[in-house]
């Protein structure tokens, strides 16, 4: 065997292991043999090309022996032996991407450890999402990365956009608690919470005034948060969301004061 650069050298050793990996319990293929088949062609696909052979050089020749498991027959790999195999031997970004997809269904079947391993997940698919730069490959694996990326992500989002209500609902309880214990209550509840809900859906349009407000100057962010999925995510949209909280609040604010102002009203006439 021609003498080989230190990286070249690793990079044949890791093709052998593959190749040694895929025939592990496979009774129909001597994995000796094949190595020493692989080590042939490749000897004699590096006739002529001087010493040491650099890394460039063996590459070529592997990608024309093409992939380590091409000599294990199709019908002897179960699906369980592919997905070990590709924990074992595959691209750093596919193991992440297998990690990632098994802590997810671990989540679902252990359900005490769901609230550790589905924030795991999503960890290691973030991982595996920046070790992805090849478009191709990530469209392969979305499949088993964007399942706990959406299932965060839909999480995060409805937290981002609806947090203020678990401000808003008890200040509500509050108030009316607060009217009752004043003895200038009424009776009209329908009157109270009419109000409460004009001031609960003017509290939640303010917030989103103010995201798009946010949106407006630091898209950016919004973008490198919920990666890959807001590309799409421009000026215009952070506009659409500042005027959708407008339309939100000042309206519901006004009704609110209207629905106040009738029960001072009612108070001052009792």
């Amino acid at each position: 065997m021609k003498n080989l650069t230190d990286t070249a050298q690793n990079r044949l050793d890791k093709y052998l292991s593959q190749a040694r990996a895929s025939l592990h319990t496979c009774t129909g293929v001597d994995a000796d043999e094949v190595e020493s088949d692989i080590r042939a062609h490749i000897e004699t696909e590096l006739e002529g090309i001087g010493e040491p052979v650099s890394l460039d050089n063996l590459e070529l020749v592997l990608e024309r022996l093409g992939s380590p498991t091409q000599w294990v027959p199709e019908e002897e790999i179960s699906w369980w032996r592919k997905i070990i195999f590709r924990l074992r031997t595959g691209p750093e970004d596919w193991r992440l991407a297998y990690i990632s997809f098994g802590l997810l269904i671990a989540g679902f079947v252990i359900l005490p450890f769901f609230i550790v391993l589905i924030p795991a997940s999503f960890i290691v698919a973030r991982a595996a999402l920046s070790e992805t730069e090849d478009a191709s490959e990530l469209k392969a694996q979305r499949w088993l990365i964007y399942p706990s990326l959406i299932i965060v992500y839909i999480s995060v989002l409805l937290g981002l956009l609806l947090w203020p209500l678990g401000l808003l609902f008890p200040l509500a309880e509050e108030l009316e608690h607060t009217i009752r214990e004043s003895n200038v209550w009424l009776g009209d509840d329908l009157h109270y919470w009419r109000m409460a809900a004009s001031f609960i859906i003017a509290g939640l349009g303010l917030w989103w005034t103010i995201l798009g407000c946010l949106l407006l100057k630091w898209r950016r962010f919004l973008q490198m948060l919920f990666k890959p999925f807001t590309g799409w995510f421009s000026r215009k949209w952070a506009l659409i969301i500042l005027l959708i909280g407008l339309a939100l609040m000042i309206p519901s604010f006004g009704l609110g004061i209207w629905y106040w102002s009738g029960l001072s009203f009612l108070v001052r006439l009792r």
